[in-house]
This record gives structure tokens, sequence and C-alpha cells, in this order.
């Protein structure tokens, strides 16, 4: 049942004395610096945050200038940032404890409950039929012990000792070019079949849980240099032009050894498969051009939830020297701009965030998106009267644990039905490195109204906000994401600190810095205000070269991920 907001601060003072934080470090935890930003080095949204009760307004005006907060950690009071380390050492419990294979170092991919939600709640013992993993939670299982040392929650041998055996885990695992499989045994490492009869056989590699693989490479080889030529033979071996449409200039969605490739590719450039496709760029192995291979927006005549308004802009691609036109598009939802995600979730828009730069090293583009984007869903929450905010796939509420792609239908360029019955508390944290103050607030809200969500492993995975209904189980990647993004909040984005000055990021650098959204300020008022657009995505200025994008090509189907 909702709770009104009358409650929220005894709310929090019981749950958290609860946990173990005292008066002295409750005081302040979900309130922002007053009249201050707290750093000097950043200009982002100050003072007390919107509340998701209290109109889109609050929002809409965060949105209205276009600097970004560089440093999270300076937005953020010593209570907050206490609390933050809190959840950080109740879910490092828990992916260090019940959901990890002691024997192969691999992570369940979930835990369930059992019985109701609660402190102190027991767990499913484990089966056969939940002991599986896949290639995204091995690599971000690597990130997350280089936060676990980074915040004291494990020695930094220790630490370095994890991630060896998880590194000598991987070299054991079978592969195809270097790539994992989609799915593994975590009894045995054996490549296994898509859990619960879904579509994808044994031998399909995914392109998408290979570039989360290969991030948590990058951030062990940068944080642990005794492993890094172990990370460079693993990243080195990762064939990724075997995933690349050379016709299309964009990446397949994955391989099928002995089946060929799938029917879909990925042609969003915002959206979490962004990660393999910095991955791919990244490895020098698939031209850079990759990166002007991508939708910003739908083109004309695609299904899409509103015309998207833009201009087409010319770059000249940084490797080829090669011109490519662009059409710069955008959606707008209460004045805000921005390049929607596929179903207007935010784990597809800022989980990439996590290890690579975008707010510093794309401040014009992709960083102030994530910023944008963060913002329009607590102005969505606020519009339909939700007390929280933070939509993203999740564990649906209720007995029967089912894995939803939950979103934001007005943030999605798909038209078909986007659900929004539920948030997740991880959204709230990924939002954390990039509005630090409203993320924060928000997961105080969660606390606060929902008490039986945060629990002595941390967070579950969901909650309806209109019953208060919550999730029975936790779900990896999500611990995983809190974990990761909780190390940026509090230490100064260091996670993304490890994967500056490779080779990867020296070969993605130019492209970030390069490119400009038209999502600068304000929109005109309403929520979906309507330009013309080009009428084919081959429309290019006459200083396109003929070997560039002027010429149509084959659309494959998109890609929902």
């Amino acid at each position: 049942m909702r709770r009104g907001r009358g409650a929220v601060g005894l709310l929090v003072t019981v749950v958290l004395v609860a946990g173990g934080l005292g008066a002295a470090q409750l005081e302040g935890a979900f309130s922002g610096p007053s009249g201050s930003s707290g750093s000097s080095g950043s200009s982002g949204p100050t003072g007390s945050a919107p509340s998701a009760g209290s109109g889109a307004a609050g929002w809409t005006a965060a949105a209205a200038g276009n600097t970004l907060v560089t440093d999270p950690t300076s937005e953020l009071t010593a209570s907050q940032l206490g609390f933050l380390r809190q959840v950080a050492a109740r879910t490092w419990n828990f992916l260090s404890g019940p959901d990890l294979d002691p024997a192969t170092h691999l992570l369940l991919d979930s835990v369930p409950l059992a019985g109701p939600p609660g402190t102190g709640a027991a767990l499913q013992p484990a089966a056969a039929a939940r002991e599986y993993t896949n290639p995204s939670l091995i690599g971000s299982y690597l990130s997350a012990i280089v936060a676990a040392r980074d915040l004291g929650l494990a020695s930094p041998a220790q630490a370095e000792a994890d991630a060896a055996a998880t590194l000598a885990e991987i070299r054991s695992l079978p592969k195809y070019q270097g790539f994992l499989f989609r799915w593994y045994s975590t009894q045995n490492g054996a490549a296994i079949s898509t859990p619960q009869g879904e579509q994808d056989p044994a031998g399909y590699v995914s392109t998408v849980d290979n570039g989360w693989l290969a991030q948590g490479l990058l951030v062990t080889e940068g944080a642990f240099p005794r492993l890094a030529p172990g990370c460079a033979a693993l990243l080195g071996a990762m064939q990724w032009q075997l995933l690349y449409d050379r016709a299309g200039n964009v990446l397949y969605n994955g391989y099928q050894v002995g089946g060929g490739y799938s029917k879909s590719t990925y042609l969003n450039a915002y959206s979490g498969p962004r990660i393999a496709e910095y991955a791919a760029i990244g490895s020098g192995k698939v031209p850079g051009s990759l990166w002007w291979g991508l939708d910003r927006t739908p083109p004309a005549g695609h299904r899409q939830r509103q015309t998207p308004q833009g201009a087409t802009e010319d770059y000249t691609d940084p490797q080829s020297g090669q011109s490519y036109p662009v059409f710069e598009g955008h959606y707008t939802f209460d004045r805000i701009k921005f390049v929607p995600t596929f179903d207007g979730s935010l784990y597809q828009a800022l989980a990439p965030d996590l290890v690579f730069p975008e707010q510093t090293a794309a401040p014009a583009s992709l960083g102030l998106n994530d910023r944008n984007t963060a913002l329009a869903q607590g102005a969505y929450a606020a519009g339909t009267g939700s007390p929280v905010w933070g939509w993203a796939p999740a564990t649906a509420p209720g007995a029967k644990p089912k894995y939803t792609n939950y979103g934001v239908p007005d943030l999605a360029s798909d038209q078909g039905k986007v659900k929004d019955a539920a948030v997740t508390p991880y959204a709230a944290f990924l939002a954390l490195p990039v509005v630090p103050q409203q993320a924060d607030a928000d997961i105080g809200r969660l606390v606060a109204d929902y008490p039986a969500l945060y629990t002595q492993y941390g967070f579950l995975d969901s909650v309806s906000p209109g019953n208060g209904e919550i999730a029975g189980r936790y779900l990896a990647v999500s611990q995983l994401t809190i974990l990761m993004a909780v190390d940026d909040a509090v230490d100064h984005d260091q996670l993304q600190s490890y994967i500056a000055g490779s080779s990867y990021e020296q070969r993605l650098a130019p492209y970030f810095g390069l490119e400009q959204f038209s999502i600068q300020g304000l929109g005109p008022g309403g929520t979906a205000a309507a330009t013309a657009v080009p009428t084919a995505r081959s429309t290019a200025r006459s200083t396109a070269t003929a070997t560039g994008r002027a010429r149509p090509r084959k659309r494959r189907r998109r890609a929902s991920d």
C-alpha cells in the first residue's frame, strides 16, 4: 500500500537505525547540501531535489542548462555517502555469499526468497534449475570485485585473489573465437541452452553479453596490474569482426555456431548494447565508422512514438577521414529533450556510463542525454502521481518471479506495449552518478515507503508503487549494478577511471568528443512536438561522399535490447 509523504521521516529513521546508522549519521541522510552544490567543479542540480509527487516543473527546470555533474561524490553529504556505503556492504554480502558458487566463482542469475519480503527473510536453497549464469554477470562481477576493493569491503589481496580466480574460470570456459556463449552452468562451467526453454540453444554468442564481459576485463586490467596480462590476452582473443555487419555498418545481435547470424542487428545509438559497440571499436578490430552506422532516433517511416525533431549534421570520421551525415534527432517530454531508448528504461540508458565516462568525455551528446533521460523519468513519475521512479527491466512483483521489461512509455521509441507497473531500485542507483541528489532522494523514498524492500542483502528487485507489492527475489544483474553505481557515487567516479588511458579509451575518445546531440536547452511545451524529418535515412548534405551514408542500406529487424 502506498504510504503518505508524512510517514517518510519516521520510516527512514526506523529502517536506518535498524541497519546500523546512528542518529548523527541519519541527519540529512536523504537531503542535499543546503544552498550549495558541494562542488565548485560541478554545476549540476543543487539544493533540494524535486519530489516525484510535487509536479514536473522541478525536473524540467533541472534540464534547462547544459552543464553536468562530473563529480557525484562532492554533490552528496557525509550522511548520504554513509548510507550508500551501507547499501554496498549489504549488496556485497549477497554477491560474495549466497549468490556465488565457491567452486566455479560464477554468480547465480537469481536467488528467490523462501518467504515474504523483509529483513531477515530466508533464501530458497540452491536448485539445479536456477544454477546458471552468463557473460554479462561474469564481466560485471569482475567490476564488482574492484568496487568492493575500492569501498573497503574486500582487502586488496582478497580482491585480487577473487579476480584471479574468476579470470581462471573464464579461461576454462568453452568459447568461440574468444567469445563466451550466452549461458553456462554454475556447477561445472558447461555451456548450456537458454534456461527455462527460451530461444537460444547452446553455442549462441550474444553480442551485448560479451560487451559486458569486455568491460569487466578492461576494469580488472586497469585495477590489478599483476592481472593485466591475463586480461589483455582474453580481450585480444575476442574477434569482434565476427559480429560486425560491414554492409550495414552495425553489429549483429549475435551468432549461433553452426547456424549463422541473428536476424536482428543493433540499430539504436542510445541503448544498452552500446557497451558492445564501445568494446568493438576500442578493440581496433571493427572500424570507428560503426559509430555513424547507428540511429539516434529511428528513421522516418519507422513506427515510433514521436516524430523526432532535429537536423542532419555531417561528421568527419577520426579514423578514415570520411564524411558521414547523421540525423541528430530527439524526442521531447515536458520540455526535456532526449534521445530515446527502445523501451524507455534506465538500464538501456545509463548502464554503460558506469564504466565509460560519458559525462566528461561526451558532455554534448551521451553525457547530457544520460542526465536528461533520468530527469525525464522523474518528470514522468510526477505527472503520473508515482511516489518513486526508476523504470528498467526487473523481476515482476508477486509470488511468481518473472523477468519483465519495464520502462516509461512516453520515453520509448517502441510503439508496442511498454509496462510501467513496477520500479526497480537499481535504476535509481544507476542515476546516482548523473543526478545524485534526485537519485538519492528517490532511494530514500523507496526505503521509507517500502521498508521490506531493503534487507540484509540489499534491495529486492522491484516494487509496484500502486499497491506496494515487492518482488520476492534478488537478481544478480541488479545487485551488481547497485554496487558498481555506489562505487562511482562515493569514490569520485572511480570505476570509470580504470579504463582511462587504455588503448580502448584512446580509440573511442575522438568519437565521444566529436558529436553533439540536438538536446541542448528546453524544448517547446507539450510532450510530443513534431517537426519535419528527412524523408529517408539516406538524406545527406552535399558534402557526403559517394561511399558514405548517402546510399540507402537494407535495414534489418530492430533489436529490442
